[in-house]
């Protein structure tokens, strides 16, 4: 025996509680439905299932994660995975074909890679302004009482971490997560993207480094990819994205 959809007792019919459930239902298995379709459709088009990127940890992030965004909404149906890496690792991973796509400043193989400068990032060398003001900063060989912090490149001396004071102490990390926290807590000084930084400089609780070795520098931040290696249907799509954004 089944179960009533509508009361009908009323003036007007209204759904029963297994009315209500059989439209909930309904409204799910006809969404599921669209999804189906919409993903048949992306198969038609070669659509990638999935893209790999390799970035730069340096690189502008909100300016590129509201890009992703945007094309992740473009192409529901392609799984964007986002590396956010150090040094030369984005590099390895494209040569590697591990990503199909990077955003580097580090190039080691360029006759294999196309490259496309898309933009670039201005590193300053900090400290905590009350460890300066303590110490007395005014020559660059008092930093070397004063660990330099620095990330470890993953790949080995290939890769090795650029503005180095060679004859300074230095505080190594793994990743380049704790970096910015560190400096800011008067534990040490090193080169962070000046755009990741602004606000404690307008604010002066960093203070910037400039002395012979030791001293603000651009980064050029290029869009790499394998020359042998073509690009999907939203791997080119995502491509020209990249050109032909603004980074500032």
């Amino acid at each position: 025996m089944g179960s009533d959809l509508f009361d009908r007792s009323g003036y007007r019919p209204v759904l029963t509680s297994h009315g209500k459930a059989f439209l909930e239902r309904s409204k799910k298995v006809l969404e599921g439905m669209g999804e189906l379709d919409a993903l048949t459709q992306s198969f038609k088009n070669h659509e990638e299932p999935e893209l790999s990127i390799a970035v730069d940890g340096i690189s502008p992030l909100p300016t590129l994660l509201k890009l992703f965004k945007e094309f992740s909404d473009r192409f529901p149906h392609t799984k964007l995975n986002l590396g956010f890496e150090i040094l030369s690792e984005a590099e390895r991973r494209v040569l590697s074909r591990e990503a199909q796509i990077g955003l580097t400043h580090f190039l080691s193989e360029p006759g294999l890679l196309e490259i496309i400068p898309v933009t670039s990032v201005k590193m300053i060398p900090v400290m905590n302004t009350d460890l300066y003001k303590e110490r007395r900063i005014d020559r660059e060989e008092l930093l070397e009482d004063i660990h330099q912090v620095v990330i470890a490149d993953k790949n080995g001396p290939r890769g090795a971490s650029f503005g180095l004071l060679e004859s300074g102490k230095k505080w190594r990390l793994e990743n380049g997560n704790f970096k910015r926290e560190i400096i800011l807590a008067g534990l040490g000084w090193g080169h962070l993207p000046e755009h990741s930084i602004e606000r404690e400089l307008r604010e002066k609780k960093l203070t910037v480094l400039d002395f012979k070795n030791t001293h603000p520098r651009v980064l050029e931040i290029n869009l790499i990819r394998l020359k042998k290696h073509q690009l999907g249907v939203v791997g080119k799509s995502l491509w020209e994205k990249l050109t032909s954004q603004s980074y500032h």
